[in-house]
């Protein structure tokens, strides 16, 4: 009974086609006993590989201090640096078709074996996991028949995703050996390439070519790379986009041509090729005053405090996911999330629009929108500080004291990041600037706190004296 899953199927997306069959992700009931012994054998897996570097240093996905914001913020950061420098840069992401239900266990246990020396009992603790299991399928109230699994690992328990980032570990070899960057969570896969105009036509050569290697690859392993759904970005300053709009920026894989995109979807935010953030904003805006709009509807049977959790819920949490990519934006550009956030506190409230909304901001002690980003810089740059952070995210700053050209100064002996020259003002929006940025305006006293608890609730009461009482 401990290896048979009942499968729920869950739209992945509210907008897609409920009678398709691919729109659904198959997520699997487990039993407590067996989630309780992956969570003992996932712990002691994931220590061995965390303390051996077996992972991908670039897969995000599963992983300890590890997040979808923090790939986002080193992808751009990345980009952003690039594009300050004149260059521009290529981003595509990969698409897996039913990656998790494609595993092929042999090929599984190889892995482990081989590039994680996982032998012995241990090895086989995980043959008999995995093999057996059973499921069955439960929709519109009735229950298929329990069908075995030949391939893949169970979606919705504890072992199946760090099983899965394993499997795959190979793709940051073969993007490597293409001199391309990268960044992996779980398998939405990301490759990027930076570089000077002239060479655009050899990029896309490279690109193509990593694109049919990584598509080599997944066949060998039994997965699907779907090359309908790869999709291309080139980013870049816009004199630099103008110059390259003439030009041949797809690439072919196969029989797909692979063609440029002009907004993408990364790990929940929506990019455009100059970076204005304001197709992310715009969609974000739409969905906060959507629930607004729901919410506004039970207003007078829900009591402040209910209603404020479920504004925490729906929309605060929107609005301050990956917002450390939103640093140093035009206050114009920014405007759509104050306004949604005013009119967040209003509700709890239960004020009209016509009267001032600071008031009602301080009483609910919420920090506005850019402080709200001031905050989430200077969060991470603490997880930096106290190394609770991946180290490609600790890789993008340095501290001043670690600078051999400025022994002598006070700033050496304190805990200032250095903050690196810019050739534009563009280039001031990269985390590896403005996280100092904001980083360097923190009294010494709470850059010295190494408590994340303590951290959070000294630097919100710093920026909220900010933001009301300056």
């Amino acid at each position: 009974m401990h290896k048979h899953a009942v499968v729920h199927p869950r739209l992945k997306k509210q907008t897609l086609d409920a009678a398709d069959v691919s729109s659904y992700r198959p997520i699997s009931n487990l039993s407590f006993v067996s989630k309780l012994v992956e969570r003992v054998v996932a712990s002691r897996f994931v220590d061995h590989a965390e303390s051996q570097n077996l992972f991908p240093s670039r897969q995000s996905a599963y992983r300890r201090h590890h997040s979808t914001e923090t790939a986002v913020v080193s992808v751009l950061n990345d980009v952003i640096q690039s594009t300050d420098a004149g260059r521009v840069v290529a981003l595509v992401l990969l698409d897996l078709s039913a990656a998790f239900d494609t595993v092929d266990h042999t090929t599984l246990f190889d892995v482990l074996h081989c590039r994680f020396a996982v032998d012995g009992v241990a090895l086989d603790w995980f043959r008999s996991y995995l093999t057996g299991r059973t499921q069955t399928e439960f929709a519109n109230g009735t229950e298929s028949e329990p069908i075995y699994l030949l391939c893949g690992v169970p979606q919705g328990s504890v072992l199946g995703p760090q099983e899965f980032i394993s499997y795959i570990e190979k793709v940051a070899d073969i993007l490597q050996s293409n001199s391309l960057s990268y960044h992996l969570f779980a398998d939405d896969m990301q490759m990027y390439k930076s570089v000077q105009l002239e060479d655009i036509d050899s990029t896309r050569q490279q690109l193509a070519l990593g694109v049919k290697r990584i598509q080599e690859w997944c066949a060998s392993y039994r997965l699907q790379l779907n090359a309908a759904k790869t999709e291309l970005l080139w980013f870049g300053s816009r004199a630099n986009l103008q110059k390259i709009s003439g030009m041949e920026l797809g690439f072919s894989v196969g029989s797909d041509y692979i063609s440029p995109s002009t907004v993408i979807r990364n790990l929940g935010v929506y990019l455009d090729s100059q970076l204005t953030m304001k197709q992310h904003i715009s969609h974000v805006t739409k969905v906060c005053f959507y629930q607004l709009r729901r919410l506004r509807q039970i207003r007078r049977y829900l009591g402040p405090d209910t209603t404020a959790r479920l504004v925490s819920a729906f929309i605060l949490s929107r609005l301050d996911y990956c917002n450390a990519v939103l640093a140093r934006l035009p206050s114009s550009t920014i405007q759509p999330f104050q306004r949604v956030q005013n009119a967040a506190a209003r509700l709890i409230a239960d004020v009209s629009s016509h009267e001032h909304v600071s008031p009602v901001l301080r009483q609910l002690h919420w920090l506005p929108v850019v402080y709200r980003i001031d905050y989430k810089l200077c969060l991470l740059m603490h997880y930096v500080h106290i190394r609770h952070c991946p180290d490609y995210l600790r890789e993008t700053v340095s501290l001043v004291a670690d600078s051999q050209t400025r022994p002598g100064l006070r700033s050496a002996s304190s805990l200032m990041f250095r903050k690196p020259r810019t050739s534009t003002v563009f280039g001031e929006r990269a985390f590896s600037f403005a996280g100092p940025a904001a980083w360097n305006c923190l009294p010494l006293r709470i850059q010295q706190i190494s408590d994340t608890t303590s951290f959070k609730r000294h630097l919100k009461t710093f920026l909220f004296s900010k933001a009301f009482l300056s």
